[in-house]
């Protein structure tokens, strides 16, 4: 605005750019402190009508534009009332791509621009200036029907970021819910895990399980303890099982393990400990099979615990 003041200074008096110059500079400032002042309430400031100041705000500016084309341009200068018009469309068409988003700031704007140009070209304009109105009254209301179709998509558009937003939020509250329930069920299993490990080796009691017919065979550390090998140190087999059993008690192994793949509901057996120990070490496996629909066997469950010495 203060740039038309240099170029169109031949046309202007003093007091006319002094008006024009404080209304733009007082709305200006009170657009960009409201501004201010509604990111940092974020619109929540009680006690406010934000839209009524948003629309004052532009009214002032838009009115500083239209007093410049009253001011500024002689409605008998044809070629300067074509600029004219170039400049209203150029900044009627920005504040329709800016103001959109709140109509009763658009319609303050283009009022307050619009009034003082058009005015003065139907009450004092040639006939070609006349024609000039008339065509800018036609994109005027182009315009405002313009804006209604922008304003509901802008809503529309912002409804959406809205929704997308707070699913968003969703997503991120579940996100950390479901990364604190699974630290603390592995803090939990942590703890049942060291219980587990803690009890067994009080209690002088390893456990197993066969999960089939091709499922592996776990054994607890307490189970590698009894048998006199290190924990997780072979892989667990039947085979390793029978080779830590002394030689004469292998054949009872064997028939124990076969009786629970062949579906014994429960069965137990006593065996010796390879080695020269006196008196023998002598284990006991108590174990439990479960059989499907279709009667094969789907688990065996057993314990291995060191008997007493007699």
């Amino acid at each position: 605005v203060f740039g038309a003041f240099v170029i169109y200074q031949d046309y202007l008096n003093w007091w006319q750019i002094a008006l024009i110059g404080l209304l733009y500079s007082i709305a200006t400032l009170h657009l960009d402190r409201l501004r201010d002042a509604y990111t940092r309430s974020g619109g929540l400031e009680t006690g406010k009508d934000w839209g009524l100041l948003f629309a004052i705000g532009c009214g002032g500016t838009g009115l500083a534009w239209g007093l410049l084309g009253w001011f500024g341009y002689p409605p008998g200068d044809f070629s300067l009332q074509a600029m004219l018009c170039v400049a209203w469309a150029g900044l009627t068409t920005s504040s329709l791509n800016t103001r959109a988003v709140h109509l009763p700031s658009f319609y303050a704007f283009i009022i307050g621009i619009s009034v003082p140009f058009f005015a003065r070209g139907f009450l004092f304009g040639e006939a070609s200036t006349v024609g000039m109105a008339f065509f800018g009254t036609i994109l005027l209301a182009a315009q405002c029907f313009c804006a209604q179709v922008n304003n509901r998509r802008e809503r529309l558009s912002a409804a959406l970021r809205l929704r997308n937003a707070e699913l968003i939020g969703q997503m991120d509250r579940a996100r950390v819910s479901a990364e604190t329930s699974r630290v603390e069920l592995s803090r939990a299993h942590q703890t049942m895990a060291a219980d587990f490990t803690s009890l067994q080796r009080l209690s002088q009691t390893g456990s197993w399980h066969w999960q089939g017919p091709d499922g592996n065979i776990v054994w607890s550390d307490q189970f590698y303890r009894l048998l006199g090998l290190v924990p997780q140190s072979c892989p667990a087999a039947p085979a390793a099982w029978l080779d830590r059993a002394h030689p004469d008690d292998r054949e009872i192994l064997r028939s124990h393990y076969q009786r629970l793949r062949s579906g014994a509901t429960r069965d137990a057996v006593s065996f010796r400990l390879i080695g020269d120990a006196a008196p023998a070490v002598w284990l006991q496996s108590v174990a439990e099979s479960e059989c499907g629909p279709d009667g094969s066997v789907i688990w065996i469950r057993g314990l291995l615990r060191a008997e007493p010495a007699d």
